[in-house]
This record gives C-alpha cells, structure tokens and sequence, in this order.
C-alpha cells in the first residue's frame, strides 16, 4: 500500500489535484477488479494547518493536518499552492522545510507545483517531459540536491500545470509497470498521443493565481456572462480601461490574448458541462458561448484533439472505471 499525500497550500491549482485523484481512483478501482486488491494507493489531503485550503479559483477543499512524522517508506509527497504571503509566511515555510527534513526517509517520491519557496538549493530538478516535446528546464539557481526532502534515489520534480495527470502515472507506471499504466492512460478523457503525457492544452487562466486581483475578478466575470458578445472593448470597460492598455495588461499578467483567455474560459465551461450533465451538445454550446455546435466542435479539436462528444464518452468511461 503506498500512502499518496497531497499537501494543498494557499492558491494551489484545483484542476490539477483534481485530475491526480481520478488517476489515483482509476489505479485503485482497476487493482481491485484485476488483481483482486482492496487498494494500491491511499490518497491523503492535508494542508499546514488542517483547515479548509483554498485553490486559485477559490475553491476550498477539507484537508487533515499533516502527521508529525510519517510512517512506513512507501510514501509519495505532491505539494501544490504557494506558502502564506503574510505575516506568518517565514515561519509557515520554516515548519515545513523542518517536516520536510524529519520525513525524508519516508518519502520515495516528491513533486512540486509552485510552492518553491519549501524547496533547498539543489543543482537537479527533474521536471516532468511534456507530450511531444523535451522537458522544461529546471529553474535556474536553485542549488545542490532536494534530499532535504526526498530520499536521493529519486530527488524532486518541478512540473508545470497541466502536469499533474503525467505526474501520477508515471509514478504509477514506477509501482506497476508501463502497461498497467497504459491501461489507466486510455481510460482518462483526453487524448494519448504518447505515454503519460497531456495535451498540448493551452492553460485554463482562471486556473491560476492571478497576478493582479482585477484579472481573478474579471475571469469569474467573464464566466457568468459567456453568452454575451465579449469583445476586448467590452472587457476593458468590465475593468475601467482603454482597449489598448486593457489588452497589454492582460497579456502581461496571463501570457495569453483576452480574445484567447476568453476561449479558453468558454472550453473549460463547455468542459465541465460535458463532464457534470447530460446536456445535449447544441444546448452546451448556446450555454458557453458559441455561435453554433460546430463552432464547439472545431475548438475542442482544435484545443483537445476530440470532439466534444469524445470528450463526454471517455469522461464517462473514466467515472465507469472509477465506480467498479
């Protein structure tokens, strides 16, 4: 039995967690089924303080406090989120740094998203390879080894978001072997082009810590009014600006055009519709947006590699997995 334990932080990326736990999920409900195991993987929430911890998108989730100390050396460590900003911040990451320290020898696996801060200085981070494409390079000056908090055998990795499904079956792919995990791959709801990868998905911005407090505002804005015409003109008057200086501060703080960040906001609508609801297609479409089924149709080919009713087919064979 390996203990997974995901230790949330303030402004950690919901959509990421979310995902791991249906991988998680999918490993258990294919081990009992196939090999007759009760569980292989016992997934834990915790957070610093064992209250609710909130994501960027302003979600809260329960969490436990984490143990004083770990038991066993099958335990995998995921931290998401960034440490608290306030007051409290320097001794929060020294606390944890300390745990960090005390637990290292239970600890097989530890990834990290954000959250760097915990992390000592270390010369090789491993960062997870994106699909079709080399690894990103680790973060430049962070210093020697992290076995400070994870046994040298297997050090650290950095992944970036949208990681976080790759993350889980490659550790999965370690315990169980590549076929196993292969198996798990084909059940997800999206595409596999190749081992363990994601799809080239442009990030969902409402997804992550906003730089500025008005582009978190304008996204839960935007995703109540996706039916509306929501040109650039109108987004900047959402947030007293000109056109012009609206659009360079939105790709300063996002790395994406407002007219991309809104098609993004109006995939990851029709995403969650296709996964939650029994909806047909053409009243999704008019739901988040756009113009036509087709018109949704094309952006989730072009964005996802499938079409939406592929999206919704292989959502539901990945709940079917998760349930048996």
């Amino acid at each position: 039995m390996h203990k997974v334990w995901f230790l949330l932080l303030p402004g950690f990326l919901l959509l990421d967690i979310i995902r791991m736990l249906a991988v998680f999920k999918a490993a258990n409900a294919a081990l009992r089924k196939t090999r007759g195991k009760l569980a292989g993987y016992d997934v834990r929430m915790t957070s610093a303080t064992g209250s609710h911890a909130l994501s960027s998108s302003g979600v809260a989730l329960s969490t436990r406090a984490l143990p004083h100390r770990l038991v066993g050396r099958a335990s995998m460590l995921f931290i998401s989120g960034e440490p608290d900003p306030g007051p409290a911040g320097p001794v929060g990451v020294r606390r944890l740094r300390e745990w960090l320290s005390r637990n290292r020898r239970q600890l097989c696996r530890c990834a990290v998203l954000g959250a760097r801060a915990l992390l000592p200085r270390a010369p090789a981070v491993h960062a997870v390879r994106r699909r079709g494409g080399a690894a990103p390079p680790g973060p430049r000056g962070q210093g020697a080894n992290l076995s400070a908090g994870c046994n040298k055998a297997h050090g650290w990795r950095v992944i970036e978001p949208g990681q976080g499904e790759d993350l889980a079956l490659s550790w999965i792919a370690q315990d169980r072997g590549a076929a196993f995990a292969d198996m798990l791959a084909a059940r997800l709801a999206g595409p596999c082009r190749r081992r363990y990868g994601m799809p080239r998905r442009c990030r969902v911005p409402i997804e992550h810590p906003a730089i500025d407090a008005r582009i978190g505002t304008l996204h839960l804005w935007i995703a109540t009014h996706l039916q509306e015409n929501l040109s650039v003109a109108r987004l900047a008057q959402e947030v007293h600006m000109s056109t012009r200086s609206f659009a360079r501060f939105y790709e300063r703080s996002t790395g994406l055009s407002p007219g991309r960040g809104v098609q993004q906001l109006r995939l990851d609508a029709a995403r969650r519709l296709l996964e939650t609801s029994a909806l047909p297609l053409k009243t999704i479409a008019g739901q988040c947006g756009y113009g036509s089924q087709e018109v949704m149709r094309r952006a989730f080919v072009r964005d996802l590699q499938m079409t939406p009713r592929d999206y919704r087919r292989r959502h539901a064979t990945m709940k079917g997995a998760g349930a048996a």
